[in-house]
């Protein structure tokens, strides 16, 4: 059974006549009778009544029910291949920084909605570590975060640098008091932080290491989002800047605390052209949105 012979059935139904669909499909109408005796032969019943009128018969109007819903799917499925093949269909798999989730995810869900409303997007929201593991395992397509060196098959496009801050819960925290702050002045205070994979937290242990220095007690959670109100009595939280906070959060500076925190599209070089066009134009949002 052909998709031809199904449309050919369709259109004598809609027609009335033989000699009509064939006008109608510009076929001989020697052409439309061979597509009718192969359905007939293959179901194994008549869909006509012989005769100058095409009266179908009771089994032909069942199937003529069937047919009208079978190629309704079939048009569906081949506008769905159309747009697979379009990449106007299929979904996009991004990973992204937590601090940097909120800005990039209502950004590039309006662009798709806009532009590719077929395209569906999953976004992991994690660490650095954690992003190219998975990218690694082409569990997603590409990500924005720090650079992990210990990766090879990647290549990384810096955005900007981004920024650590230093918070308190209170006005009255010790450190507060310090006219300027150093790095040094406040690793006697307990510290929250990233856990020890985050890229942040290794950017910030390799600036205390470069200036002999090391934090006396530190507690880490995944969840950098969760750190501020985490924070106790003299416990000073160590962020991305840009994290949301509350009112009574305070920022303060550190003097010449500077880490290393590159961060941009981490993307793998091993060959994958699927979606490749929206993935390129996706990453393209999310650079100019750094510019």
């Amino acid at each position: 059974m052909e998709i031809k012979e199904l449309h050919t059935f369709k259109k004598i139904v809609e027609e009335g006549t033989f000699s009509r669909a064939a006008q109608k499909l510009n076929y001989a109408q020697s052409t439309v009778t061979t597509h009718i005796k192969k359905l007939e032969n293959e179901l194994g019943f008549l869909l006509f009544e012989r005769g100058w009128d095409a009266r179908l018969t009771n089994e032909g109007i069942l199937f003529a029910e069937e047919v009208e819903s079978l190629l309704a799917h079939w048009d569906y499925s081949i506008s769905q291949a159309q747009r697979i093949s379009n990449e106007e269909k299929g979904t996009i798999k991004i990973g992204i920084v937590e601090s940097l989730s909120t800005k990039l995810v209502s950004l590039i869900l309006a662009y798709l909605n806009k532009e590719k409303p077929y395209i569906h997007c999953h976004f992991t929201v994690g660490n650095t570590a954690l992003l190219s593991e998975l990218l690694n395992q082409n569990k997603i397509d590409f990500a924005v975060c720090g650079y992990n060196q210990t990766m090879s098959n990647v290549a990384f496009n810096p955005l900007w640098k981004e920024e650590v801050q230093f918070i308190v819960n209170s006005s009255k925290h010790p450190i507060l008091k310090r006219e300027n702050v150093r790095i040094s002045d406040i690793v006697d205070y307990p510290v929250l932080m990233g856990e020890n994979s985050c890229y942040y937290t290794q950017s910030v242990r390799a600036f205390l290491t470069e200036n002999n220095l090391v934090f006396k007690r530190v507690y880490n959670c995944s969840a950098l989002h969760l750190i501020p109100d985490m924070l106790f009595e003299d416990a000073i939280g160590i962020i991305p800047k840009g994290t949301a906070l509350k009112q009574d959060h305070i920022v303060f500076n550190v003097n010449e605390f500077q880490p290393n925190l590159l961060i941009g599209t981490l993307i793998s070089t091993k060959t994958n052209e699927y979606l490749s066009k929206t993935k390129q134009e996706v990453i393209k949002l999310i650079e100019s949105a750094f510019i």
